[in-house]
């Protein structure tokens, strides 16, 4: 079988998209969102917009209007579908169902991409793909490949352009600053250019290996579980996972994904301190010691925030990285570790579509009052609240969250026998389990501009 490829004119037109034309567009959805719909009512793509697109090419300016407004709707609408499925995928792993989580990860990976994509103009359907082309109006792809396929060769394509990296590092924001703003003295976005791809390659490995083996894709979505072992994993291994990870998106006033941001930010001056040295990095080498004094310096930060940072980045404080990065980074072929790393992949890429789609968003001046039509019906449905009990501010859905974990910590500190198995587990700690599986939090606080 023949290595999916995208044309030569597909790369073209993908390398010449203008991130302003999606800003535009999204911003023309002000008078949609006000009457609280995402788009208008008469969208001709509003409904089996597969099906219509198949139908015909959009040939006049409404309908080429029509498509660019549901591309543009899609962006956080596929980041919010995304953390639904991780949190299915999370409640999978923590009833021990391997084989289901995997699957469910892989989704929330997929919609992570197709989020991504559109925030830059790519829209993926069915075999026919278009592109926000101008304000308000698209042109068609000529590729032909399937979802799965389509969506990895557009990020990879997309991934090579200097906007990718540029997007990258305005989105990722340490302590409120970018990670531009962080490697102004090393030559900012430009020099993390690299390292911004290859950061994407891994976090959608999956999806390249579904454009390549089809199979290994439908291994965990078809394939019955027991041939020819079951799928298993620890209870204890699973709950670790799961704590980790909720430990690694706790969000702060600074940054919705500070945690995540910050480890970003570890790993990037690593990876630039190799690049130039060809060393690793380490506390005990003077040249990465003044590479890191030199890069906090410049922020003009208070003294005892310098030095926290400095202690990070040396690892003198938190010296091991979240489960989630580590996880990332292995690769498929292994029953007992594909679940975790595809929901690691899963959860990094659906932090950078969600930031992406949260500065649109922000860009064209909406907040979360003119979005509250959408937010406080989809946290009533998923049991985030009481009807009618909407949160102030939608980071304080962090508390809930951090209420289950201490109440895992308190069961594991005085009766550890609860979490040798998903029966105890289940029996012991329904509501915190629940909780641990309710990602869509996530979504609402890192989309909903404050």
């Amino acid at each position: 079988m023949r290595k999916p490829k995208l044309l030569q004119q597909d790369k073209l037109t993908i390398r010449g998209l203008n991130r302003a034309n999606v800003e535009l567009t999204v911003a023309g959805l002000k008078p949609f969102l006000e009457r609280s719909k995402w788009i208008g009512s008469t969208n001709h793509y509003g409904k089996d917009v597969v099906r219509r697109l198949k139908a015909g090419v959009p040939g006049t300016p409404e309908r080429k209007r029509h498509l660019a407004q549901y591309i543009a709707a899609s962006v956080a609408l596929h980041a919010n579908d995304g953390w639904s499925y991780l949190g299915r995928a999370i409640a999978c792993i923590l009833a021990g169902d391997t084989h289901r989580a995997l699957h469910l990860a892989y989704y929330a990976e997929l919609r992570a991409a197709m989020s991504l994509l559109a925030s830059a103009g790519v829209g993926v359907f069915d075999k026919q793909h278009y592109v926000i082309s101008g304000t308000n109006s698209t042109s068609k792809l000529r590729a032909q490949n399937g979802t799965h396929i389509m969506a990895w060769l557009a990020l990879e394509e997309w991934s090579r352009r200097p906007a990718s990296g540029a997007l990258f590092s305005s989105l990722v924001r340490p302590e409120g600053l970018t990670l531009d703003e962080w490697f102004h003295p090393q030559g900012g976005a430009s020099s993390l250019a690299p390292q911004a791809k290859a950061w994407f390659m891994q976090w959608g490995m999956d999806l390249g290996l579904a454009s390549k083996d089809r199979e290994a894709r439908n291994e965990s979505s078809y394939r019955p579980d027991g041939v020819p072992t079951t799928w298993e994993v620890g209870s204890k291994d699973g709950l670790e996972f799961v704590r980790d990870m909720w430990s690694a998106l706790e969000p702060s006033s600074a940054s919705s994904f500070e945690q995540i941001d910050r480890h970003i930010l570890r790993l990037a001056v690593e990876r630039h301190h190799f690049s130039v040295t060809n060393r690793q990095a380490s506390a005990a080498d003077a040249t990465y010691v003044a590479l890191v004094n030199g890069i906090v310096e410049a922020q003009s930060l208070a003294t005892a925030t310098e030095q926290r940072l400095k202690s990070f980045l040396l690892r003198q404080s938190a010296p091991t990285d979240p489960q989630i990065f580590r996880c990332s980074a292995i690769k498929p072929g292994n029953p007992q570790s594909d679940a975790f790393a595809v929901m690691a992949r899963a959860v990094l890429l659906l932090r950078i579509a969600t930031g992406a789609a949260h500065l649109l968003l922000n860009r064209a001046g909406f907040d979360a009052n003119l979005l509250g039509f959408w937010w406080q019906k989809l946290g009533e449905a998923r049991g985030l609240w009481r009807p009618g009990a909407a949160p102030a501010a939608l980071t304080d859905l962090w508390a809930d969250v951090e209420e289950s974990l201490r109440d895992v910590a308190d069961m594991e500190a005085s009766s550890p026998e609860a979490l040798d198995s998903f029966h105890a587990m289940s029996a012991e700690l329904p509501g915190s389990l629940n909780m641990l599986a309710s990602h869509e939090r996530v979504s609402l606080w890192g989309l909903c501009p404050a």
